[in-house]
């Protein structure tokens, strides 16, 4: 409890829409209590370009969850520098600014600690607090799982359609294309079930996302066991699909999975994709696709990763099938 109060006192930067002003507030932690959730991550030049490409997918889904990210950088470097792409974040809603770098670096100190001679200050960290100012999760030496975070604790607060539409600036052809690539997807996935289809969709690629589960004594359900009738998720409907494009040979896309047994309560699920071709000129191919649970009033109780192989859950309970396994 008395770290949480320490943290009240951590003032940021807010962002602001910049077609109605470029003067940005300032604000504590205490003074966003009920009014935005904080993520916080401290690290260096390297250890942010690698999680840039993640963070920087998910920030619409920051926006809806009303989260804030604050990066601490303990070596000075900007957001150019970690391959930060001002025509894509455009306003940035979801980004903060810490106003004083030093404050934020003393607490993360106070909150992580260290045994007598031993220094975790090279190491990426990260804390995460809910509307109450309540610490919900937080780590060392490893990027937090942002989308099972989402899952678990950063759930939408804004109301999302089954009809919302994709979210794709027009003057950016590789998004739009990355946007088909993901219908595609979607349409083997809840209609055609074509097996050879699917395969084509994927690369050849073994993830390391679905290794852990496997290497853990997870099951993998093949694309044959998923595509089946009685398996796949028929009839469900994504929107509010949304593209991030890191280079010209790395995109990510997300979308809310509606599924036809929803119900009123919305029992909806992100999900996010990752793409990758060898060259510009190359077709782009599936590497992971990942989905959790995601509706407001609800903690997700697992998450589906799968690559060319098929599909493995990662569930709280003993129920151990890949679609089915993680709605309800």
């Amino acid at each position: 409890m008395e770290k949480e109060l320490n943290a009240e006192s951590l003032e940021v930067k807010l962002p602001v829409n910049k077609a109605i002003t470029s003067m940005r507030p300032t604000a504590t932690l205490k003074q966003l209590k009920s009014k935005r959730r904080i993520v916080a991550l401290r690290g260096n030049k390297d250890q942010f370009t690698e999680v840039m490409d993640m963070l920087c997918s998910l920030r619409r889904r920051f926006v809806q969850s009303q989260t804030l990210l604050v990066l601490v950088p303990t070596d000075g470097s900007t957001k150019e520098e970690w391959g930060w792409d001002d025509k894509q974040m455009g306003d940035s809603l979801w980004l903060a600014d810490a106003t004083n770098i030093g404050q934020f670096l003393d607490y993360f100190q106070e909150l992580l600690g260290s045994d007598e001679g031993v220094s975790n200050d090279n190491e990426l960290a990260w804390f995460a607090l809910n509307f109450k100012g309540r610490s919900i999760a937080s780590g060392l030496g490893e990027a937090p799982k942002i989308l099972e975070l989402m899952g678990q604790q950063l759930q939408p607060m804004e109301l999302i359609d089954d009809t919302d539409a994709a979210v794709v600036p027009a003057d950016m052809p590789v998004a739009n294309e990355i946007l088909e690539c993901q219908k595609k997807f979607y349409n083997v996935l809840t209609s055609t079930g074509d097996l050879e289809a699917m395969k084509a969709i994927f690369t050849d690629g073994k993830m390391q996302e679905v290794n852990e589960v496997i290497g853990a004594g997870g099951r993998i359900d093949g694309w044959v066991e998923c595509l089946k009738p009685d398996a796949r998720p028929a009839n469900m409907v994504i929107a509010d699909q949304d593209i991030f494009v890191s280079s010209p040979t790395l995109a990510y896309s997300t979308c809310v999975e509606f599924p036809p047994n929803a119900g009123i309560d919305g029992a909806t699920l992100l999900a996010s994709q990752r793409w990758v071709r060898e060259t510009a000129n190359d077709e782009w191919k599936l590497e992971l696709h990942q989905t959790i649970p995601w509706a407001a009033g609800t903690r997700a109780g697992g998450t589906l990763r799968c690559d060319c192989r098929g599909c493995v859950a990662l569930t709280s309970s003993q129920e151990k099938r890949t679609f089915g396994g993680l709605i309800g």
